[in-house]
């Protein structure tokens, strides 16, 4: 019984430790964020298995959207933000990229339907994909 107690706890420490990391890098976005004047969006749009880099991502896009935010930029993308926090830290599973966000000098690579993100070399996996929230009446526009 202990020992399952003991299993029990270590995986929501574990749990607990993937949350906070995500959240930590929700937080450093958020600081670049502020001192970003756009941000912009690049869509992919494929059915074949590959594998792109950012750069071949901005080549490959079937849809571009640069949004001008001055310095609102942290408020107008409070919604990813949110969703990189509900996100937990995961394997980064290879190719399948369907949209880059580039702010200032950092990036944010999507994946699988918008469900696993990348940013500094560390994947973050969230059930519910951030294509919906970008989809959204108005999120362009607010």
């Amino acid at each position: 019984m202990r020992l399952l107690v003991a299993i029990a706890g270590a995986g929501l420490l574990l749990l607990v430790g993937c949350a906070a990391h995500a959240g930590s890098a929700a937080d450093d976005i958020e600081q670049q964020l502020r001192s970003s004047s756009s941000v912009s969006f690049y869509f992919v749009s494929r059915t074949e298995d590959y594998d792109y880099d950012a750069r071949k991502i901005q080549s490959e896009a079937s849809v571009q959207v640069r949004r001008s935010c001055g310095a609102n930029c942290h408020n107008f993308m409070e919604p990813v933000l949110a969703s990189l926090r509900a996100s937990k830290t995961s394997n980064c599973l290879q190719g399948q990229q369907d949209l880059l966000i580039t702010f200032g000098k950092s990036q944010l690579i999507y994946s699988y339907s918008g469900r696993q993100v990348m940013y500094e070399e560390q994947c973050y996996f969230n059930p519910a994909s951030v294509h919906e929230l970008l989809k959204s009446d108005g999120f362009f526009f607010r």
